[in-house]
């Protein structure tokens, strides 16, 4: 029986095609969806506000998506989605909030392993996405951007960050987009709630933040509206927080509304930071790291490696007697007018190895000895245009001394290829792609939209030159679906499958009793 109940449960999982105008809400199907479930979305403009009303499974999520090369665009002025249960999957989908009153996606304690996947958060007068505390939650190949709060009564720019929320758990951004926001990228955890949250991971992503182009949400042209691309708060009585950023760029964080050191990475309080194969430029500080205050006694640990800072005003900032900052294969390069600012940090011993600093003397905070050096714009194949691979006759080249468990440079390439590694971010001797040190931010095949496999049309999201209008139709009709919709209009063949399945169910229990019959009266 248990097989048999097993074997309806999966004939009974369903496709459910979903047109505008249709008479079947998105809402209406959402409410009917059960473990394996997929919800398609045809293309085109939905105006509603959905929430989830059951769980999925491990081995059968429910799934709400865009049909293949489909744009779909689900919109609302505020909340676009509330997620309140496990193991959903969101996919090719445009959630637009309308620059409401409220965050667009919300993603609820409850809703454990929820998966985002070529999915665009836009347009939000609030965060784009907040959670509470749910574990295991993905934001895969996805882009996140206009979050942007500015109180016109009181004429101030209000946080609004791209991701934000409580105490989560296991958490994994990657090749992600977020961008162009009033708060920070990500911040964990404005609320510094208990039981503090634990274990992100973010990879592949780019944040930046530009000067507005026309006036937006109550901002103004030319205003930079946001903060940093990542900004940690912990709760006090928490475990340390673990953070590790891999394979990421950061840029534009400078010129902000009514900020001083503004910075691309701000790390504080009680959190302990890997940080592999970052670059960050055209900021005003690149990293801004905290030690303990009267009210946070715990700081935050920083670990580096294989890390790229050009043209910003402050390459590291540290404050408040920082006590654990290890650095190894740092390029120090063009552009930068302070290596190192103290401030009220007498006490921190900075551990600096393998690095390459584009200065005329090493700073006091480093040691030769540790295989650090100075160097010159000879060295690199482009300093100005940020270029900073090694050329060929390079003193950096094989003058680095092997750290265990460093097995790649900035690249991604082995990072020894001669008797000992070089210096800085780069190992000399692989076959590197030119870096212009320019970013193109609205290439169609950026691999956080996804688009050469279906993902989520964005209004040229990826770039910050992108308009800030809401999609055609927007505001004009009303909501078509309500939550608490009775699901009675929904195409589906579950009934005939259930028929079937009990039917089968049925009939082998006859066979079996009558089998049974038999030997008896035998």
């Amino acid at each position: 029986m248990i097989w048999i109940l097993a074997l309806i449960s999966t004939a009974v999982a369903e496709d459910i095609s979903i047109e505008p105008g249709a008479e079947t809400s998105i809402q209406e199907a959402i409410n009917d969806a059960t473990p394996g479930d997929t919800i398609t979305l045809s293309a085109g403009t939905y105006n509603e506000d959905l929430s989830t009303e059951s769980h999925g499974t491990a081995d059968a999520p429910i799934t709400l998506r865009a049909a293949e090369d489909a744009e779909v665009i689900i919109t609302n002025s505020g909340e676009v989605l509330q997620i309140d249960h496990s193991h959903w999957i969101i996919e090719g989908i445009v959630l637009d909030g309308q620059y409401g009153n409220d965050d667009t996606l919300e993603i609820r304690d409850g809703a454990d392993h929820t998966r985002l996947n070529r999915v665009e958060v836009r347009h939000s007068g609030r965060d784009c996405i907040d959670m509470d505390g749910p574990e295991g939650v993905r934001i895969l190949n996805s882009s996140i951007h206009h979050c942007l709060y500015f109180d016109e009564d009181n004429d101030e720019r209000l946080d609004a960050h791209g991701i934000t929320g409580g105490a989560v758990q296991d958490l994994r951004i990657e090749n992600t987009d977020i961008h162009t926001f009033s708060g920070d990228g990500i911040q964990f955890d404005p609320g510094r709630a208990a039981p503090g949250w634990d274990n992100i991971h973010i990879e592949g992503c780019r944040f930046w933040l530009e000067p507005l182009l026309e006036d937006t949400a109550g901002f103004s042209a030319g205003q930079v509206p946001g903060e940093n691309a990542i900004d940690t708060k912990t709760w006090n009585d928490a475990d340390e927080a673990s953070l590790t950023i891999v394979d990421t760029e950061a840029w534009g964080f400078k010129d902000g509304i009514d900020i001083s050191n503004q910075a691309a990475f701000l790390f504080k309080e009680n959190v302990e930071v890997s940080i592999q194969r970052v670059r960050v430029h055209k900021s005003e500080i690149a990293f801004r790291l905290r030690g303990p205050t009267s009210a946070r006694p715990r700081g935050a640990s920083v670990e580096m490696e294989n890390v790229l800072v050009h043209d910003v005003g402050t390459a590291l900032r540290y404050e408040d007697d920082l006590v654990n900052l290890s650095m190894s294969h740092v390029t120090f390069g063009a552009g930068i007018e302070t290596m190192f600012e103290e401030a009220d940090s007498e006490d921190t011993s900075i551990g600096i190895r393998n690095s390459l600093f584009l200065i005329d003397t090493l700073p006091e905070q480093v040691s030769g000895e540790d295989h650090n050096q100075a160097a010159t714009e000879e060295d690199f194949v482009d300093a100005i245009a940020g270029d900073h691979h090694l050329i060929e006759g390079s003193d950096a080249i094989d003058a680095g001394s092997v750290i265990s468990g460093i097995g790649t440079d900035l690249d991604g390439n082995d990072r020894i290829t001669g008797p000992a590694p070089d210096l800085g971010a780069y190992e000399y001797g692989e076959l590197v792609q030119a870096d212009t040190g320019s970013t193109d931010t609205g290439s169609e095949d950026d691999p956080a939209t996804g688009s050469d496999d279906g993902a989520a049309a964005e209004e040229d999201s990826a770039s910050p030159d992108a308009e800030h209008d809401g999609p055609s139709g927007i505001g004009a009709a009303e909501q078509v679906g309500e939550k608490g919709g009775c699901g009675c209009h929904t195409s589906r063949n579950r009934a005939n499958a259930t028929f079937w399945g009990l039917l089968i169910a049925a009939t082998m229990l006859r066979r079996r009793w009558k089998s049974s019959t038999a030997q008896t009266s035998a």
